[in-house]
């Protein structure tokens, strides 16, 4: 923004304020999360450490070398705190700090940061060394139509006389003339141009990247004034029933005080169950509309002020920050159900008043989903005088045709229950039947209910270098609440919160193929050949060779007392090593028999430290304990919904469930899916996932997390999936 259009009478002091002391900025420089703070309150913010949080979103910072200095500076800043100064010069009466004389002060060097007089503002522009200082006047004060822009460009560091006024795209630096002709001379390597011819090109991008942001941002004020909306239904909706118990129960009132105050219990926990994830989404929603407008606010600021300088010098921090702003994921579940009063008022029996969600003695509480578990609820409650033969029964029939009966037990209050785990998506019927007495009709009762596909909840990650990108991702593990991702082929590591937002990263200097997180939060990966263990920040710890014992190395896992194994698929074997590095056993050898493999690749540990083995070519799972000594396998090739084709990424919950993903193909012209797998310890199969949108193109590496989701690596979209699977 040019200083021409901030008014005097718009200066906010609050706006010129720094957060973290409270005071007028002190050379202000801005951090990749476009927040603003003085160089002085950084240095003590970051307590002398390479790495630190933002004072105000906690995003994580990591510094280049040169610390606080390498954070680029806001010159727009700057000339408003240059306005501001001159503004309080004059208020204030102030002498020129240049002659020291009495004379009235009449404008202010930006450069030498001095208050001038007239006369000394004529010296100063005569004399050849500052003759490109920037000078404002109090008639530039006085006149906002005359007000020039703020297109100064800073001194180069090594030509302290040189402004830099171009920028070497190679090198992605601004740097001034006599840099062209030294160490940026035009060539195979270097090429700098004018500022203003570089500039054009970056803003375009960076003003669609701003519009697909807006965009976002829409969204998620459009979705949260629904949340709110569904919020007032929830609550108009309650306060409607609530007046309906208790008109109910006005005339019994002595026989069902505490009928009612049971009643009135259920109501408000199911008011409570439907508000509180709409309540924890909004919250969120609100989080995330107010980073992504303070995002648009500072990103549409630059770019309306047409400052050359200043977009070069945000550009690459405008990209990122607006790539990961404008790529958030919204997801609303709208509200589906409603809360009913239904009372018996011809009976006196206290157990026949209610509350169910549906208006039928069957009802499901929640939107089915394939492979996932559901409960189904019966209201089964006999009327004085009836004689049931048997408990109630519930049938499922599929929409081809298959039925099952499920398993069905008593609760309280009349109700049975009976979980349900449909394994394919599309339009099945609930069955429930009981027998009376003979003579007597039975009770029977169905529901039609649409069955959704296990889509991901979660996908983020695309082609590219950037945070947040990735190229060719093939492996990733989950420690507690962060996500850690091998980013082969961008030779580092991305960590991430269980939401997909970036936290940081960091070289592994080579290609990091598979990766594992230790007890102790160090983080091992075999990269090329070579295991390393890196601290929790990054930083290298050890390293060992496996070209001495392996070909092939792919996966690895590392157990409890640091040990590890890797899975070589060339010589088709398992090795498991001291956490030194030195060899303890090696098994294996290519067949189909126990002990051997045929092209293993990923391998986990479960809480006992027993090795799981995905054996892809064999189509299988092998099962050791922590020595390496075979325990059992599981699995075959086939078209049934158990069987395996090509099992590579495996790993185990706390619960023993073992997750694998199938990366598919196609044999004698019968094509098999690239889909995940739920076994139990045992191997007993629990269901299959495969979506029907978004579905998984190259799947690689899976990791697991406590409240029942699984990540998928996939390569072949460069992204990450994230599945419900418990």
């Amino acid at each position: 923004m040019a200083a021409a259009s901030f008014p005097l009478e718009e200066f906010d002091e609050k706006f010129l304020t720094c957060a973290v002391c409270d005071e007028i900025y002190t050379d202000p420089r801005v951090l990749p999360c476009l927040h603003t703070f003085c160089t002085k309150c950084l240095v003590k913010w970051r307590k002398g450490k390479s790495h630190f949080t933002c004072p105000t979103c906690r995003q994580q910072v990591r510094l280049q070398e040169g610390g606080i200095s390498s954070l680029p500076q806001y010159f727009f800043m700057n000339s408003l705190l240059d306005f501001r100064a001159l503004h309080n010069s004059e208020e204030a009466h102030a002498q020129c700090q240049m002659c020291k004389s009495d004379n009235k002060v009449d404008g202010r060097c930006a450069d030498c940061r001095l208050l001038l007089c007239k006369n000394c503002i004529t010296a100063h522009r005569n004399i050849p060394a500052l003759k490109d200082h920037y000078i404002i006047t109090l008639d530039d004060l006085k006149n906002p139509g005359s007000r020039p822009k703020y297109t100064r460009a800073p001194y180069c560091p090594r030509h302290t006389d040189q402004r830099m006024a171009f920028y070497c795209q190679p090198c992605a630096k601004l740097v001034c003339r006599d840099c062209t002709i030294t160490e940026h001379r035009p060539g195979p390597n270097h090429d700098p141009q004018e500022v203003s011819k570089v500039a054009q090109k970056y803003k375009a991008g960076l003003q669609k990247l701003v519009e697909k942001t807006k965009h976002t941002d829409d969204v998620l004020k459009k979705t949260k004034q629904t949340v709110g909306h569904e919020l007032t239904s929830i609550t108009t909706n309650c306060q409607r029933v609530r007046k309906e118990i208790k008109e109910h129960f006005a005339d019994m009132r002595k026989k069902l005080d505490e009928e009612e105050k049971k009643v009135t219990e259920r109501l408000d926990k199911m008011e409570k169950d439907q508000k509180e994830p709409l309540l924890r989404e909004e919250k969120e929603l609100e989080q995330n509309i107010a980073s992504t407008e303070e995002g648009l606010t500072f990103s549409t600021d630059i770019l309306d002020r047409g400052n050359d300088v200043e977009i070069l010098t945000h550009r690459q921090q405008l990209e990122d920050r607006l790539n990961a702003l404008s790529s958030t994921q919204i997801q609303h579940k709208a509200l589906t159900n409603n809360v009913y009063f239904k009372p018996d008022t011809t009976c006196t029996n206290l157990v026949e008043c209610f509350l169910i969600l549906t208006d039928e003695p069957l009802f499901i509480t929640e939107a089915p989903v394939e492979s996932l578990p559901t409960t189904c609820t019966v209201i089964f409650r006999p009327r004085k005088g009836q004689v049931w033969e048997t408990n109630p029964q519930v049938t499922v029939t599929s929409p081809v045709g298959q039925c099952v009966k499920l398993d069905i037990t008593k609760a309280s209050g009349g109700e049975f229950r009976a979980v349900w785990r449909p394994q394919i998506s599309g339009k099945h019927v609930v069955c429930v039947t009981a027998g009376r007495r003979v003579g007597h009709n039975s009770l029977c009762s169905s529901l039609t209910v649409d069955v959704r596909s296990n889509n991901p909840v979660l996908r983020f990650g695309l082609n590219g270098t950037q945070q947040g990108q990735f190229n060719t991702p093939i492996d990733l593990s989950v420690r507690r609440r962060s996500l850690y991702v091998a980013d082969t082929y961008n030779k580092r590591v991305q960590v991430f919160d269980l939401r997909g937002n970036f936290c940081y990263s960091f070289s592994t200097t080579a290609n990091p193929a598979s990766i594992a997180v230790h007890i102790d939060s160090t983080i091992v990966s075999q990269c090329a050949g070579q295991v390393k263990r890196f601290s929790p920040s990054g930083e290298l710890l050890h390293q060992f060779s496996l070209s001495q014992h392996c070909t092939d190395p792919y996966g690895l896992a590392v157990q409890r007392n640091g040990r590890i194994v890797v899975a070589d698929k060339g010589k088709h074997s398992i090795f498991l090593f001291g956490a030194d590095g030195t060899l303890v056993k090696q098994v294996g050898g290519q067949g189909q028999g126990n002990w051997q493999f045929n092209e293993p690749c990923f391998v986990c540990v479960d809480k006992e430290d027993n090795i799981i083995v995905a054996d892809k070519e064999n189509h299988r799972i092998q099962v050791f304990d922590e020595n390496l000594n075979f325990q059992y396998k599981f699995g075959q090739q086939g078209r049934q919904p158990q069987d395996m084709f090509g099992p590579i990424g495996v790993s185990a919950d706390s619960r023993g469930n073992i997750v694998l993903a199938n990366i598919g193909g196609t044999t004698d012209g019968i094509e098999h899916s690239k889909e995940l797998q739920v076994f139990r310890p045992d191997g007993t199969w629990v269901s299959t996932i495969s979506s029907d949108r978004d579905k998984l193109n190259l799947p690689h590496g899976v990791a697991v997390t406590e409240d029942g989701h699984v990540f998928v690596a996939d390569p072949g979209d460069h992204c990450i999936r994230k599945y419900r699977y418990m």
